[in-house]
Order: C-alpha cells, then structure tokens, then sequence
C-alpha cells in the first residue's frame, strides 16, 4: 500500500466518522427536545446501540492506529536495510581505498629498492706516458696500468650482470643444469638482489589476497580476478626488460619457487624479451600463461 493511498483512506475514514458522530448527535438533540426527563431516560435506553456505534468507532480507530504503525515499522525496515548497504557500500571503498594506500606505497618503495641498487667492479686504466723518460730505462707493464673503479646504479646493474650470466649461460648446453651457474651470478649481488625480488614478491602476494568485493554476492570468480590482474599488470608495467629477465632466472631456482606460481597466474613474462633467453628449453619451463594472459578477449585489457 502505497503511501498516497494510505493518507486517502485515513480522510475518508475522518469524514466518515465525523458525518456519523454529527448525525446522531443531530438526530438524538431533535428527537428528545420535546420529551419529558422520563421519558427521555426510557427512550434512550432502547437506544443503547448508538453507545455501541461509538464503541465500534473508537475499536476502528485503533486498527486504523495500528495498521499505520505497521507501515511505519516497514518504512523503517526498508530505510535502515538501506542504510546497511550504504555502509556495505562505504565500508568497501574503505577497504579498497586501505589496499591502495599499502600497494602504492609498495610500489614507491619497489622504486627506492631499484633506485639504491648498486655495482663495482674494477678494470685496467692506461696511465698517462711520462714525458721524461730516462735513457736506457724502459717503462714495465706494472708501471703503466693501474685499476680503475666502476660504479654503476639502479636499473643499469640489471643489464650489466644479465649479460655476464647470459654469455655463461649460453656456454652450457640446452640439456645442462643452469642452476649452479644462475646462482653463481646471483651471488654477486645478492644483498641488493635480495631485497628486490623479495619486496617483489610481498606486493604480487598482497594483490592476490586481497578479497575485492567484500559483501558483494553478485561478482563472479572472474570479475574479481580482473580486478587483481589489473593490479598485477601496473606492477609489471614498472619492470624493465632485464629485471624480468632476472625474474625469469629466478622462478626456476631454488630462490623463487613460490614466485614461480604468480609469474604465471597473472602473466608477469608478458613483455620479456624472449631473444635474450640463453635456451629456448629454458621458455618451456613455464605454463603459457607466464606469457600469455589466460584471461578470455572480454577482460584481456591491453595492459
């Protein structure tokens, strides 16, 4: 019942009791007006009945009363279920906005660790002839090279040990175990390294476990799964060619075996440069999806 119609029947139902009340009072005040006191008292008694019309109205009243308190209570209901889905609604922002605020902030830290990353290694320098020679003196190899200091930062450290490995790498033969030698290479930065691949990890793993859509019912196992591969792929985007290299190297040793799992649930080898692998057999250690996002073309966004 709507709340329109309600309001109609309650003025119907004071009009009509109004129109009733007014013609019985009407009604009694011209009938007796010319009676005596007695038989004023033994005429009314024969019309007890108006005292039971006033009764019966006043019972309608309270129906009436309590029908409209129902609706009320309802209207309540329906207003405090909305409320709950409005805090639903608002708690879940919350929480999403909570999961950003962690994820970005991994992220800048993901940046610092690469920025921080450093390497030195040391080559021969050519000095600088002396003009004075002494006569009869001739200048050793000792002499004439010294060692020379090389720094190099961030990203660029990727590049450079990649190369190194690769060229060993490729030494070997396909059917060779690659581990001993990967971990060799690894060992050379390790303390960087480390700290890289495992900050790394803890951000794939938190997009993972988070519970998007918490008190939705109506998400599918598949919308909530575009959400995290959204996530994953913003991640990635931050990955240079050789740290995904490195990444590569790393999921099939023993450092990154639970890596290994979320490189290939959200296609983290997407965009790594398959050219500088040492052995192809070493692309087909991983599932097709580390490459190929095994999402359907609907929810494939080109990330």
């Amino acid at each position: 019942m709507s709340d329109k119609k309600e309001k109609n029947h309650l003025v119907v139902t004071i009009i009509v009791t109004l129109i009733i009340i007014s013609t019985t009072l009407l009604w009694n005040y011209y009938t007796f007006k010319d009676l005596s006191c007695n038989e004023r008292g033994t005429f009314g008694d024969m019309f007890g009945i108006a005292n039971t019309i006033f009764s019966g109205l006043a019972l309608a009243g309270i129906i009436i009363t309590i029908l409209l308190q129902k609706n009320e209570l309802k209207l309540q209901r329906e207003e405090l279920q909305e409320t709950r889905e409005e805090f639903k609604i608002q708690n879940e922002t919350l929480k999403l906005q909570r999961f950003e605020n962690t994820f970005f902030s991994l992220l800048n830290q993901h940046h610092q660790i690469v920025n921080a990353i450093d390497y030195r290694y040391y080559k021969n320098k050519e000095k600088e002839k002396s003009k004075f020679i002494v006569p009869g003196r001739t200048q050793s190899g000792n002499e004439s090279k010294e060692k020379e200091v090389v720094i190099i930062n961030g990203r660029d450290v990727f590049r450079f040990l990649y190369n190194k490995m690769l060229s060993d790498l490729r030494s070997l033969n396909a059917t060779d175990n690659y581990q001993p030698k990967y971990l060799e290479h690894y060992e050379r930065a390790q303390t960087d390294f480390g700290h890289y691949f495992r900050n790394l990890y803890r951000i794939i793993k938190i997009i993972h476990q988070t519970n998007f859509f918490y008190n939705s019912k109506e998400v599918n196992e598949k919308e909530i799964f575009k959400i995290k591969y959204r996530y994953t792929s913003i991640v990635r985007a931050q990955i240079s060619d050789y740290e995904l290299l490195w990444l590569f190297y790393n999921c099939l040793s023993e450092n990154g075996i639970k890596f290994k799992f979320f490189v290939e649930e959200y296609s983290l080898l997407k965009n790594m440069p398959k050219d500088k692998i040492a052995h192809e057999s070493h692309i087909e250690k991983y599932d097709n999806s580390a490459y190929t996002p095994k999402l359907d073309t609907e929810y494939d966004l080109d990330y």
